[in-house]
């Protein structure tokens, strides 16, 4: 249990937690103390020096960041060698830093800027021309971050962002002093060790890294925001969403996407939010023609009324409390009810028995960890920046080499001494496999004592595993044998998870099975443009719910101002329903066949397939790929 201390600020005493870095605690009392490198999430290096506050005891200037506080503390912020040593320091970042705010994307937000005109000078002291501001620029050969060398205020945030947040090492500090540069480890840039998380744009105190997709369409003043749980991974990261008009040329959008100070964001959200913009499906549509959401449900609820089966995929995409709200439906209508988890999850908690998972922020307790399967860091890129110990694989390695593994075979894993965590990757492991992993997890845990965590792509695995058991669903290939027999009238197929266990046309001849098929997507575009009856389903920022996630549980908000609400339709749906029934199974259990399973960073989804920034971040390193196996 931490212990509390006193100290006196500018004359005011205040009780702060004991050993926290002075400036924090400044910061927490709501205490203005200017500064550049320092970030609660990294490592404090005291390089800026723009922190310093005077220590009435010793009579003498010191860094609040990496000072930790003490009992009987007697601080002055407002000290005139403060005030002057903040001008003086000011005036030295503003002597060779251009005066290009006009044309910068950081100008509204940027702390040299803001300093300038609450603590600096007000005036430049020292005649420097505009020639003498220039210093060696260094192209990243990047279409989606950009350096500008002479903006750089050396504070060196971002090279700890990647390198002790994610860990990818894709930065480096060249030269010393005034010609120091961050420079890219391996060029080009996007087809380094850089995962394009966007981490290094976001804590960039100034315009030095910035977003090329985001570069001259608008500025931070003109948007709107909002703060909202990010479901394109079942990691369960909070970002901010920027939205609104932006200049002549531009519409009202989603113009960018940034973490918080929590730093947790992967490149599926920092650049894959163009995915929220384009070919979008927001009302119902019935023969090409928009309806309400009311009387698309009372057409739907004849059809799940009728005569004749119906089938409900599920998508893990959805939140806690539309599943609740489709398990109803599926009881009322007597339905079958499906989801391509029952191809990976489920068979293996056939063998490896009750789960109870384990969150991100119970990594800390474990100093060792053994990764199974695929490449974890790109199928949940987030969960890897918290794997902070020895790190074992089995399995192949990718982007998880940032981790520095220790390759293993099953069978050497079963000398591992000690106590820790095995990660197990469910992706591309299907039906008979699962059973034989989730026997094998099983016995490793008991005989070893490990604790264990699975990870699934789909953001809301866990809350579908909560909410539907085994015994109420049917093996997803069963079902789709069943559709292709003729044996059902109502395919009712929420997302296109079934496009990442199945070829494209093979879904689309289960229309021709149905009598009705029935659509619930985000997209106006595939399985959507399918059917004659769909319904847009919502993404981040544009639907209240509930996630269970690697983080625990995460709330969604809507803010966006194209949003809805996928569970008032549901409501409505069940208004026009029988009050009984129970959901029917299929007990035969079939598999899909095991295929190759593409796991990567910039594809990871159906949903992230569908933005435009990730799709040629995807194909440039395919190409570089090719290059460098030719």
């Amino acid at each position: 249990m931490s212990s509390t201390v006193s100290i006196t600020v500018d004359g005011k005493t205040i009780e702060v937690q004991k050993g926290k870095p002075l400036l924090q605690a400044l910061l927490d009392a709501g205490i203005k103390v200017p500064y550049f490198c320092y970030h609660p999430r990294l490592r404090i290096i005291g390089a800026c020096r723009m922190c310093i506050v005077y220590n009435e005891k010793t009579g003498r200037l010191i860094t609040s960041c990496n000072t930790p506080v003490e009992e009987g503390m007697i601080i002055s912020t407002k000290h005139p060698l403060v005030i002057e040593n903040q001008k003086y320091l000011l005036q030295a970042f503003m002597t060779r830093h251009p005066l290009d705010c006009p044309i910068c994307d950081k100008a509204g937000e940027c702390d040299l800027q803001n300093y300038g005109a609450l603590f600096g000078p007000q005036k430049q002291i020292v005649p420097v021309s505009a020639l003498e501001k220039q210093r060696h620029q260094l192209d990243w050969e990047s279409d989606f971050l950009e350096y500008y060398s002479n903006r750089c205020v050396v504070c060196y945030r971002c090279t700890r962002a990647c390198d002790d947040v994610v860990g990818a090492r894709a930065l480096y500090v060249e030269e010393r002093g005034f010609q120091v540069n961050i420079a890219p480890a391996i060029r080009p840039m996007d087809t380094s060790t850089c995962e394009m998380c966007g981490l290094c744009v976001y804590v960039c105190p100034v315009g030095a890294i910035i977003s090329k997709p985001f570069k001259y369409w608008t500025r931070s003043w003109l948007l709107k925001k909002g703060t909202t749980a990010c479901n394109f991974c079942a990691v369960g990261c909070e970002v901010q969403i920027e939205y609104g008009v932006g200049d002549w040329r531009s519409k009202e959008k989603v113009y960018r996407t940034k973490p918080t100070d929590n730093l947790d964001i992967c490149a599926k959200a920092f650049f894959g939010y163009d995915l929220l913009n384009e070919s979008r499906l927001r009302k119902p549509q019935l023969f090409g023609k928009e309806e309400t959401f009311g009387n698309s449900a009372q057409i739907l609820a004849t059809y799940l009324k009728g005569e004749g089966n119906t089938a409900i995929i599920l998508s893990g995409y959805l939140s806690n409390e539309n599943l609740a709200l489709l398990k109803e439906v599926a009881q009322r209508s007597s339905s079958l009810v499906s989801t391509t988890l029952t191809a990976n999850l489920y068979p293996f908690l056939q063998t490896y028995g009750e789960y109870k998972p384990i969150s991100i922020e119970e990594l800390k307790n474990y100093s060792q960890f053994l990764l199974v399967g695929e490449d974890l860091t790109s199928t949940a890129p987030v969960l890897s920046y918290y794997l902070k110990g020895k790190v074992f694989k089995v399995g192949k390695v990718e982007r998880d080499a940032k981790l520095n593994p220790e390759v293993l075979s099953w069978e050497d894993a079963q000398n591992l001494e000690g106590n820790g965590l095995l990660v197990f990757n469910l992706e591309g492991v299907f039906g008979k496999l699962a059973k034989e992993w989730g026997t094998k997890v099983r016995k490793f845990k008991e005989e070893k004592g490990w604790d264990v965590m699975l990870v699934c792509k789909e953001a809301n695995f866990l809350g579908l595993l909560q909410t539907f058991s085994w015994e109420e669903l049917s093996p997803i290939e069963s079902l789709i044998r069943y559709i292709e027999e003729g044996r059902v009238r109502n395919l009712l197929i929420f997302g296109e998870d079934l496009l990442d266990l199945y070829p494209q046309e093979r879904i689309v001849k289960l229309r021709e099975r149905v009598e009705y098929f029935v659509v619930f997507s985000p997209f106006l575009d595939g399985l959507s443009s399918l059917s004659y009856f769909r319904v847009p389903m919502f993404l981040m920022g544009e639907e209240e719910g509930s996630y269970s996630t690697l983080m625990g549980e995460r709330k969604t908000k809507s803010f966006l101002p194209k949003g809805g609400s996928l569970q008032e339709f549901l409501k409505s749906l069940l208004d026009n329903l029988p009050k009984e029934g129970r959901i029917n199974r299929l007990s035969e259990e079939l598999f899909p066949e095991e295929e190759k399973v593409e796991i990567h960073l910039y594809r990871s989804n159906w949903i992230t397939k569908r933005s435009a920034n990730l799709l040629r971040l995807y194909e440039k390193n395919a190409i570089q790929e090719v290059i460098k196996n030719a």
